[in-house]
């Protein structure tokens, strides 16, 4: 026994027995196996419940933070800088707004693409990395955009904010592509209908993470708006495309034919076919649109729409009148001063009155203050004041003397 020891022995007293009594008693615990409170197995219980949900609740949550993920801040202040440059004085809320708009464009291009399975190859996106290379040459060679670089230069600027873009702006080529392959007749406007699409299923599957991202760049988040509702007939189909008619109704393609339609109403326009809504010719729908685009083809102009959704409904029944006094109203027409149809004097919804006249159809709308709304075929329209309302209507038999 050292030193130490035997100055511990003086002080506590020797241990010997109290050792050998304690390592007795723990021997004989290890042989007995003890017991968990209730408590503290339902705690057990609820502690792995709770770990199960929340590995559940990470996997689920997977794609929603890939996709909370797609907005980059670097990537949103390129879409600033060059708005900022070409609008100066519309101020920075302007200048958000904007950047934010074609920033959402660009990403929804790619999104939308993936969805569809439209990927780009390696050389895809070489070229495409090479025409944005080439763009900043052009961009840095205008005195407008002088200030864009920011002392970076045009290789530190292009690899800071541009090369990270490279997938979505491939992804929009890709998309365009496709789109006029899908839509032929549409050529001229298919790249639009391809970018409202694209942002209409972008809005629809990440209006939340579009939602914070903008709350967190301080940009004012404006709902974006509906298109116009538009009621008439479809008269004809080609490839993905359907020509529609405002006010047409569906009894119009058993008389009248497709350029008869199309003069009476002088409001045709086609629309692309959504892949979930097909159509057919005679189909009275109701139809939102967010806009439309007219162009000359071949001397004539057409107009492209751009379709947000369709509704079938029951076509308007429009009474047939049966004339008995067919020379009364020869009389009538001929102290009528008949005028060219055309978007300002045109009614948009199918007649209440149709009858024939000496072999040509002519419809009547109850207008405000119930005056009639004339057009009959080849001759024009007109609308009738009160006086010569209420005439018609007794001649007619509408009303009585």
């Amino acid at each position: 026994m050292n030193e130490w020891q035997r100055e511990l022995v003086k002080v506590a007293g020797d241990m010997s027995t109290s050792k050998e009594r304690i390592k007795k008693h723990v021997l004989r615990q290890q042989s007995v196996k003890p017991k968990k409170p209730i408590r503290f197995a339902l705690l057990t219980a609820v502690v792995t419940l709770c770990l199960a949900g929340f590995v559940m609740a990470q996997l689920l949550n997977k794609d929603t933070k890939q996709a909370a993920q797609m907005f980059n801040e670097k990537q949103f202040e390129h879409f600033e800088h060059v708005v900022y440059l070409m609008w100066p004085e519309q101020g920075e809320e302007f200048s958000k707004r904007e950047a934010y708009q074609k920033y959402e464009q660009l990403v929804a291009y790619y999104y939308f693409a993936k969805s569809l399975g439209k990927t780009s190859t390696k050389e895809e996106l070489e070229a495409e990395k090479k025409a944005r290379y080439d763009e900043l040459v052009m961009l840095q060679e205008s005195p407008q955009y002088v200030e864009l670089f920011q002392g970076l230069g045009l290789k530190q600027y292009f690899k800071t904010y541009i090369e990270p873009l490279i997938p979505f702006y491939a992804a929009r080529k890709e998309l365009n592509a496709f789109y006029e392959k899908k839509y032929p007749s549409l050529a001229g406007t298919a790249d639009q209908i391809a970018a409202r699409d694209a942002l209409r299923y972008f809005q629809t599957h990440f209006a939340e993470q579009s939602t914070a991202f903008q709350k967190k760049m301080g940009i004012d988040n404006r709902t974006h708006s509906q298109g116009s509702i538009y009621v008439g007939t479809v008269i004809k189909i080609e490839t993905n495309a359907f020509l529609f008619v405002e006010g047409a109704i569906p009894e119009d393609l058993t008389k009248l034919s497709e350029d008869q339609i199309i003069k009476k109403y002088n409001n045709a326009t086609w629309y692309p076919i959504l892949d979930n809504s097909p159509v057919k010719v005679g189909d009275y729908i109701s139809l939102e649109s967010s806009g439309s685009m007219s162009y000359e083809e071949n001397g004539a102009e057409v107009t492209n729409g751009f379709l947000n959704s369709i509704e079938w409904i029951e076509p308007t029944v429009t009474k047939k009148l049966t004339i008995q006094n067919e020379q009364e109203i020869i009389q009538f027409f001929n102290q009528t001063d008949w005028q060219t149809p055309d978007n300002n004097n045109k009614l948009k919804q199918p007649p209440e009155y149709s009858f024939m006249l000496e072999g040509v159809r002519v419809d009547v709308w109850l207008s405000y203050g119930q005056t009639l709304y004339l057009q009959k075929m080849e001759y024009g329209v007109i609308h009738l004041n009160q006086k010569r309302s209420e005439q018609l209507k007794v001649i007619l038999g509408l009303q009585e003397s």
